[in-house]
């Protein structure tokens, strides 16, 4: 007999994680247990504010779902099909599935990338986060982070430090910078501007979502001006990859916490590529456990940011280790 469970994961973070809509000290994600008989499958849940998602929303929704779980399903497309009838969240769906997949893997004795039918990927290089601070704390934060180890790291900002944090951090990191501003800017002629009084834009490797998501026409314009590439995050969620994205945007950034399923996502990728986009991996602030699945998938991305397991005090999974800027499966270290 199936039995599903749920749980909360309290993760204290290296530092107060900043970025244009919020700042925290902590997050709290949920487990999703699946135990059958004596086999046991997880799947975590990195639940977001700016999608509609919070732990209340998300337990209720589970609690209706495990409630009504049919007994006699056996693949993953019944589970997710299920999941939609219930009209899950997201990152419910994919914490669900998740757990569901990874009983399998024990089940039949095969990994993860096995039944998704993916290449093996054993360590990726990832890029680091900064979150948004006062200028004068950015070279401190690197040296007390070592963070010259990585060969990217991602900038946050807002309109307001954008020129400023950018110029700070390219004077003496030697890496390129991946800057993330959440949707902080509402005209692309602001975006245009930041580009332009930025020194050193050889380092500025791409911007990822400077327009609000609904900026549909303004995301046009700027496509057609920008001297770097543009990537979608928030613009993409559970949307299938069509030339809506291949006109606005270089490139998407796929989380399995935003596309809801292993499955979506790994389509997402498939259409991004047909269409000529860059793709990208990425996470939200996530235990070993998220970045382990996300890992799953990775095989053949252009660029990968998943790094949410490192900005957390103490991994309560230890799944992953990362050295030198780059994350290993434990068990293959």
């Amino acid at each position: 007999m199936m039995k599903w469970s749920l749980e909360d994961i309290h993760l204290p973070l290296k530092f107060n994680w900043k970025i244009a809509r919020n700042e925290t000290l902590f997050k709290t994600n949920l487990l999703v247990r699946l135990k059958v008989d004596e086999l046991e499958g997880l799947g975590e849940v990195a639940f977001n504010i700016r999608y509609g998602e919070d732990s209340e929303k998300l337990k209720h929704e589970f609690e209706h779902f495990s409630h009504d779980f049919p007994q006699d399903i056996e693949s993953v497309e019944e589970v997710m099909e299920f999941c939609a009838q219930k009209e899950l969240s997201s990152s419910l769906r994919f914490g669900i599935e998740s757990a569901f997949v990874h009983y399998l893997a024990v089940a039949s004795g095969k990994s993860v990338h096995e039944l998704l039918g993916m290449p093996s990927v054993t360590s990726l290089k990832t890029s680091f986060s900064l979150p948004i601070m006062p200028i004068g704390e950015l070279d401190e934060f690197i040296k007390k982070h070592g963070l010259e180890r990585f060969q990217s790291l991602k900038l946050k900002v807002n309109h307001e430090n954008a020129i400023e944090s950018f110029n700070q951090l390219a004077k003496n990191y030697k890496g390129k910078i991946r800057v993330d501003a959440n949707e902080s800017w509402s005209d692309p002629d602001q975006v245009l501007h930041f580009l332009e009084k930025i020194k050193k834009l050889d380092s500025l490797e791409f911007l990822e979502q400077p327009l609000k998501a609904d900026l549909h026409d303004e995301s046009l314009d700027l496509k057609k001006y920008s001297p770097v590439m543009i990537f979608a995050d928030e613009s993409l969620t559970t949307q299938n990859i069509t030339e809506y994205y291949s006109d606005r945007f270089h490139g998407v950034n796929i989380k399995l916490m935003k596309s809801g399923s292993y499955l979506k996502a790994i389509r997402q990728l498939r259409e991004a590529r047909k269409l000529g986009l860059k793709t990208m991996i990425g996470c939200m602030i996530e235990t070993t456990l998220g970045i382990s699945s996300a890992m799953n998938i990775a095989y053949g991305a252009d660029y990968l940011d998943l790094d949410g397991c490192l900005l957390i005090e103490k991994d309560p999974f230890n799944f992953i280790l990362e050295e030198k800027g780059r994350l290993f499966r434990a068990d293959l270290h």
